[in-house]
């Protein structure tokens, strides 16, 4: 990666980073209110989902695919105060109409999302989702101020502004426990107006503070926001196709979506009806997204914070042609964020107990396990997964919506079948662990798939057999450190007086960061090892680099 790139990437880094802690502190008082299994648990995490998938649609069709483009070319413009002016009105103007509408259809949308029959539970649902509606127009409008900041190369409050969302979200859910204790066994009776403002209504208030705290920096960086209208001189038209591929992409991920949490809302009703289970001991949505939480904390730190650093770059050296740079750029990336994701892989499937317990102190051990089947079955392909991301933003960066909503269509179509597969063969106990292994499936697919179709884009000269050598090479590394780190789980758990076993176990927090600390040096000597003996270039380029820096 260049040195403007790694700079940008470092400062998304430490920002997501502070973020991610804030978020895993919201998420342990999230589970101390509500608990990760029963009524208010799947409501809770029905309810707040909607309204992102919601926009993620917008995002994904209008957002990233067209505005994010037409703002880093903006900024080249003689007029780019005004233009810019009339990107923001008219990115402001459909979010407020999309979150209209969608606040209107919020009963069809929760029938559609909530795979349950249960009355209490799609009535807890909709309170749950009315409330945290509005933050489809505060997430666009933070992604539209950002890209701004971004491509001015102003990436501090952009990066650390999630914090800020973070801790009020805290606060509401602080005060929700020290009033109410915690609720995850209450009655739909129970959730009463200043409840669910405290839940939900605090967390959409902190999206809020996210999203208009940007305005200080724009106003920093010389850009001051008046509404002006007109959509001439953009291009837009010739982004339609763009557009349109791009919302095709998400469209048909939110039906995966939609198809996945049916599933897992309706798992814990239907192990009740058939097999006569408690409820509240059965993996159900709550327990997926709990799983998915601690599962994106190295993409969102690593990847996402590349890409994001990583996308007005490659989105300027493709405009002026340099075909050689940005290909250059998305290999280092790519192997770089390779070498760094595989090894939280290996950590998630080896000793996932352990980080549950270290990271969610207030869940159960039973609820620990549950959520450990789904963490392993999605992390063995958290570097696929986190490889997609770049190469979609590449393809975005060349104006290029068709290619990723085809890769999307076969990578959904592998998931949904495979999922009903899940549904139809498996026992309701275990269909979460199980869509948890067809979304990771899904992500090699859909790695594959892309990796072919932009080799043509670079005229086959992209440098993709030595990204999937590193890959190799990391995983390798990966499954050698990972197997000597499962060799001393049980030893070490011993040593700390813990238990990891299906039925009676028991760790306590203290314990859980002793084995995961232990677990995590004998994982990175081993791992690093691997790696030098396999000659990987990029740990040598990274030593080099951090020898130069020590040296100054």
């Amino acid at each position: 990666m260049s040195s403007t790139v790694g700079r940008n990437s470092l400062i998304m880094a430490s920002g997501t980073a502070a973020s991610r802690v804030t978020g895993q502190l919201r998420t342990i008082l999230l589970a101390a209110a509500i608990g990760t299994t029963g009524l208010a648990a799947n409501a809770y995490q029905a309810g707040s989902m909607i309204p992102q998938s919601v926009f993620t649609l917008v995002s994904g069709g209008i957002f990233n695919a067209v505005l994010v483009p037409q703002i880093v070319r903006t900024m080249n413009e003689k007029d780019a105060q005004e233009r810019l002016n009339r990107l923001v009105t008219l990115a402001i103007a459909i979010l407020l109409g999309m979150t209209a509408i969608m606040a209107i259809a919020t009963p069809l949308l929760t029938r559609l999302y909530v795979g349950s029959t249960n009355p209490d539970m799609i009535a807890l649902t909709n309170a749950f989702t009315l409330w945290c509606m509005p933050q489809i127009f505060f997430y666009g409008l933070y992604t539209v101020l950002g890209q701004i900041l971004a491509a001015k190369d102003h990436f501090v409050t952009y990066a650390w502004s999630s914090t800020g969302a973070n801790i009020i979200s805290c606060a509401g859910f602080g005060a929700f426990i020290l009033l109410f204790g915690k609720a995850n066994e209450q009655p739909l009776g129970f959730w009463t107006t200043d409840k669910i403002a405290l839940t939900a209504g605090a967390w959409t208030l902190g999206v809020a503070f996210q999203a208009l705290i940007l305005f200080v920096p724009m106003a920093r960086v010389g850009f001051k926001y008046r509404p002006q209208f007109g959509l001439g001189g953009f291009g837009l038209r010739a982004m339609g196709p763009v557009a349109l591929g791009s919302l095709g992409v998400v469209a048909v991920s939110e039906i995966g979506g939609i198809m996945l949490t049916r599933i897992a809302t309706s798992a814990p009703e239907l192990a009740q009806l058939f097999n006569g289970a408690n409820p509240s001991g059965i993996a159900g949505n709550a327990t997926y997204q709990n799983a998915y939480t601690l599962f994106i904390l190295p993409y969102s730190l690593i990847a996402v914070s590349v890409s994001t650093a990583m996308f007005p770059k490659i989105s300027r050296s493709i405009a002026d042609h340099n075909l050689d740079e940005a290909a250059h750029d998305l290999t280092g990336a790519l192997s770089t964020v390779g070498l760094m994701i595989c090894f939280f892989a290996a950590a998630m499937v080896v000793y996932p107990e352990a980080i549950i317990r270290a990271l969610l102190p207030s869940v159960s051990m039973q609820e620990t396990m549950l959520i450990s089947y789904a963490l392993t079955g999605l992390s063995w392909a958290l570097p696929l997964g986190s490889a997609v991301l770049l190469v979609q933003r590449t393809f975005y960066a060349f104006e290029d919506g068709l290619h990723p909503f085809l890769t999307t269509l076969v990578q959904y179509i592998v998931v949904i079948a495979l999922m009903i597969g899940v549904s139809q063969v498996l026992q309701p106990e275990h269909w979460v662990t199980g869509i948890s292994y067809c979304v990771s499936i899904g992500s090699a697919v859909t790695l594959v798939t892309m990796m072919w179709m932009l080799r043509r884009k670079f005229n086959r000269h992209m440098g993709g057999a030595t990204v999937a050598l590193t890959y190799a090479k990391a995983y390798g590394a990966a499954a050698v450190a990972g197997a000597v780190a499962w060799l001393l789980k049980t030893p070490i758990a011993t040593l700390f007086g813990a238990s990891i076993t299906p039925q009676d176990g028991h760790i306590s927090w203290f314990a859980a960061i002793g084995i995961a600390a232990v677990l995590t040096i004998v994982l990175a000597v081993v791992y690093l090892a691997a790696l030098w003996l396999l000659r990987v270039k990029e740990l040598a380029d990274m030593l080099t680099v951090v020898r130069r820096r020590l040296g100054r």
